[in-house]
């Protein structure tokens, strides 16, 4: 098995605290080189992790003999590094989302079709145990038919991104929410076909000037059902959400808790109710277990425990193997394409508003 030599873009928070510990801990994986417009970050991160080399000029980097890169930048850089990487053969690895309008996608997956280059964005939540087992239940048929999925992401008011008015994720279309809604929406896209974005409802609720709106919920048309996204920027806890309505079942599925609880059929009868509740109290029995279970895991292994580890696993190997991408292209331009909707119709909504 070759070494898969990796260089990192921007060592900011998702870098230091997800992609380059995980790498780390990938067989076969090694993190040569990061590189970041602010020296004295480069060279701190570097010394942190061991890193042989930094940089502050991305050119500098891509002349290393680099196999992937890995682009943690902003989202509105994404499009010019993915561009200039391909172009010297590199793979690539995206943050969330892979670029700001659909049309940059269109244009980025030519050139790697073109450069023979794999080109994969980070949509570690298919990863999610909790997730994953929901998808199963679906798969199988005992959820019945899709009736609504609503996917939503909370963030404390206090969040790094929140209280600082010159974050660059204040200047994103729809501000903050651009950042945070492709989760979201990449869950809506597992489950429901066609999705289409139909009306916004915005609110701002805390004192921060700077922030667009720190409620957002999104109503979404699809061919097999209908769904909601939204985000909120006043939660006490950080957590991401999933709840899917079928005709035969119902599931609420918590991606931090890593459980799923299943609402099946009942009626009005106290007896039903009952036995309902009984089902609830197993279950609840169950996540306890499995929350020990995690806490041992996340104590003894680390960010092995992480969603970010199963995908950035799946991806090296898909270098090391030529094989398939952990997240697709198709899912790819579709969660640019909504989510590149929704930020229009935010800031369409914020202006008629005024």
């Amino acid at each position: 098995m070759e070494m898969v030599k990796v260089g990192v873009v921007g060592g900011g928070h998702i870098a230091t605290h997800r992609h380059i510990p995980i790498f780390k801990k990938i067989k076969g994986c090694e993190v040569s080189a990061i590189c970041d417009s602010a020296e004295s970050v480069a060279r701190n991160v570097a010394s942190r992790f061991g890193i042989r080399s930094y940089y502050t000029n991305l050119s500098d980097m891509l002349k290393a003999n680099l196999d992937v890169l890995d682009i943690t930048t902003p989202p509105q850089t994404h499009f010019s590094i993915a561009m200039d990487a391909m172009e010297v053969g590199c793979h690539l690895l995206v943050e969330k989302p892979l670029a700001m309008t659909y049309k940059e996608v269109d244009e980025m997956f030519g050139v790697s079709k073109r450069q023979n280059t794999k080109l994969c964005v980070v949509h570690q939540n298919l990863f999610n145990p909790a997730v994953q087992k929901a998808v199963r239940l679906v798969k199988d048929g005992s959820v019945g038919d899709i009736v609504s999925v609503d996917a939503g992401t909370l963030v404390r008011r206090d969040n790094y991104m929140c209280v600082n008015g010159n974050h660059w994720c204040h200047k994103l279309p729809g501000g903050l929410s651009f950042e945070v809604i492709p989760h979201p929406v990449y869950l809506l896209q597992i489950f429901l076909k066609k999705i289409e974005p139909v009306c916004t409802l915005t609110k701002k609720l805390s004192s921060y000037d700077w922030m667009k709106a720190d409620e957002l919920r999104v109503l979404c048309n699809a061919s097999n059902g209908i769904g909601s996204v939204w985000s909120s920027c006043n939660s006490p806890f950080h957590g991401d959400t999933l709840n899917i309505l079928g005709t035969k079942m119902g599931l609420q599925v918590d991606l931090w808790g890593r459980s799923v609880l299943k609402f099946k059929v009942r009626t009005q009868d106290p007896v039903s109710v009952g036995k309902s509740n009984l089902r609830l109290a197993s279950q609840l029995l169950g996540v306890l277990g499995a929350t020990i279970s995690n806490s041992f895991t996340a104590t003894f292994s680390g960010e092995k425990v992480s969603a970010h580890y199963g995908f950035l696993r799946a991806f090296v190997n898909a270098i090391q193997t030529d094989g398939e991408l952990p997240a697709t292209e198709e899912e790819a331009r579709e969660n640019v394409r909504i989510v590149e909707e929704i930020g229009k119709m935010i800031d369409a909504s914020l202006t008629d508003a005024k």
